[in-house]
């Protein structure tokens, strides 16, 4: 979890809400209904029970009407010194920051972010994580 207190939506600026889920701490946005997960918190997120998953869709409503539109603005990191930038995972388009290696998901991308990374999870053998660790360095 970030060091820094009373995060800001990059879609919005609301302040966000922090909130627990078996250990996992999550930045959601009241206002949009987006969600800020930091460095690996989105595999963890892919690991909660689905009761916690669960728990976790109906804190994100946020106020009604359609998600944010994407913009070409850069976009900073609620976390870091660091900018946004779009990136695919899976099928969704989430804004990550290369600095910190987090990621913010509009409304409505938890659950297409979370297949992904199961997806990802279910087809990377352990010897894929043992070529990954060991050319990192590179």
């Amino acid at each position: 979890m970030s060091e820094a207190t009373n995060l800001c939506c990059v879609k919005c600026n609301s302040i966000l809400d922090r909130a627990t889920f078996q250990g996992l701490e999550v930045d959601l946005c009241p206002k949009c209904g987006g969600l800020w997960l930091d460095r690996g918190e989105i595999t963890r997120a892919a690991k909660l029970p689905e009761a916690e998953l669960t728990r976790l869709r109906g804190l994100l409503t946020g106020a009604k009407g359609p998600p944010p539109v994407p913009t070409e603005n850069v976009a900073h990191c609620p976390s870091c010194p660091g900018n946004l930038a779009e990136m695919l995972l899976g099928q969704v388009h989430v804004d990550y920051c290369n600095k910190c290696h987090g990621i913010f998901l509009d409304k409505g991308e938890l659950e297409d972010a979370v297949e992904a990374v199961r997806e990802r999870d279910r087809h990377t053998s352990p010897q894929a994580v043992v070529v990954a660790i060991s050319t990192a360095g590179d």
